[in-house]
């Protein structure tokens, strides 16, 4: 299975660059590897969210739809990666502050 955060991350690079391949330099992926996240999305999602016309690729109505969720989706999970990253030990509890060395809850 892909990473589907990183799928999405893919998915807006191509809608906001117009073409998979300014996306999959964006991204520093191969064309290939664009392509195949694309296909994986539109299986997944069971919909079509490009057309192809001859080598360039056009949105569908469902693609701009989706676009702006994407979006939201990505900033949530960079903010609580953010926010899970700020956390710090004090004594035995997690609490929010600077970034310092990591431990477990075990307190290793």
């Amino acid at each position: 299975m892909l990473d589907y955060l990183n799928v999405l991350r893919t998915f807006v690079a191509v809608m906001e660059c117009g073409t998979m391949a300014e996306a999959s330099r964006q991204r520093r992926y191969t064309a290939g590897a664009v392509t195949r996240q694309m296909g994986w999305l539109q299986q997944h999602l069971g919909i079509r969210l490009f057309e192809h016309e001859g080598r360039s690729i056009r949105p569908t109505t469902e693609a701009q739809q989706l676009v702006d969720a994407a979006r939201s989706v990505i900033c949530e999970a960079d903010s609580f990666d953010r926010n899970a990253r700020s956390l710090v030990w004090v004594g035995e509890k997690l609490v929010p502050g600077r970034a310092g060395p990591r431990r477990t809850s075990n307190g290793t």
